[in-house]
This record gives C-alpha cells, sequence and structure tokens, in this order.
C-alpha cells in the first residue's frame, strides 16, 4: 500500500473494526502475540507454536484459519510503529475477563521459551496497563500460566 492509500484508508472513517469487529479483535490479539513473540529479539519457534495454539484454542480455529490469522496479522505487526490501535480495539470490545484471558495469552508466549525475559516481562506490564487491569489482573494471569 502507498503512502497515499495509506493516507486515505487513516482518513476513511470506516475502520476495519468497524467492518468485522470479531475479526478485528483477533487479528488485535494476534499482533500483541507477535509482538509478545518478538520482545527479546530472538524469534524461538517454541513461541510460534504456542502462539498458533493460543489463537487456534481462544478463538475455536481450525489449522487454516490460524494460519490465515497469523498471515492477516504478520504484516499489522511489521508494520506497527504502536500498539495503540490494536490495543484499542481489544479495550473497545473485550470484558475485562476476555481482556484478561489475552493477558494470559500473552504471558503463554512469553513463557514458551521457559524464559521470562526483561523485555517481555516489561512489555507484559505495558499491555496490563494499556488493556485497563489492575496488577491483581496481572497476577492471576501469570500465576494460572507459572503455576507459582
Amino acid at each position: 500500500m502507498g503512502l497515499l492509500e495509506r493516507f486515505k484508508h487513516a482518513l476513511n472513517p470506516e475502520t476495519e473494526a468497524q467492518r468485522d469487529p470479531e475479526q478485528a479483535k483477533r487479528i488485535a490479539a494476534a499482533v500483541l502475540l507477535l509482538e509478545m513473540a518478538h520482545a527479546d529479539n530472538r524469534h524461538d519457534d517454541e513461541e510460534y507454536e504456542e502462539i498458533r495454539r493460543q489463537l487456534k484454542t481462544h478463538f475455536r480455529l481450525d489449522d487454516a484459519e490460524t494460519e490465515e490469522l497469523i498471515n492477516a496479522a504478520t504484516p499489522r505487526a511489521e508494520q506497527a510503529v504502536s500498539l495503540y490501535k490494536f490495543l484499542k480495539t481489544l479495550n473497545d470490545g473485550l470484558s475485562p475477563e476476555e481482556k484478561r484471558q489475552v493477558l494470559e495469552m500473552l504471558w503463554r508466549v512469553a513463557y514458551a521459551d521457559r524464559h521470562l525475559d526483561a523485555h517481555e516481562e516489561h512489555l507484559l506490564r505495558e499491555i496490563a496497563e494499556l488493556l485497563y487491569l489492575p496488577h491483581s489482573e496481572f497476577i492471576r494471569a501469570k500465576l494460572a500460566v507459572t503455576g507459582e
């Protein structure tokens, strides 16, 4: 998409979330999961497998739908300067419990390689705050994943 097309798209009041709100929420969650996988500047196969598992399970997708979702989210994650648009989509479309579930998915990706990098933990904390989740929910999601 060229600069002119992106500008027109930005000015267009009809957003992806308005056209298909469910798909917009799935893409937003997938983008966050991809960002989590990249937070430690390593691209571990375990993290990508966990992304697939989380998307498939959480959104009740088959293998082809899961790959389609990842393929739709990948260029958005690569081109994103900010996560604001994706967080807004989730904040506008999810209940607090659903947002906690997304945070839990993020924890599962972060721990997929059995190591929590400082950058991953920072991103988890930041996303939890930007999803307006209290610290208790941050800890609850962590404990659900780590079993500590």
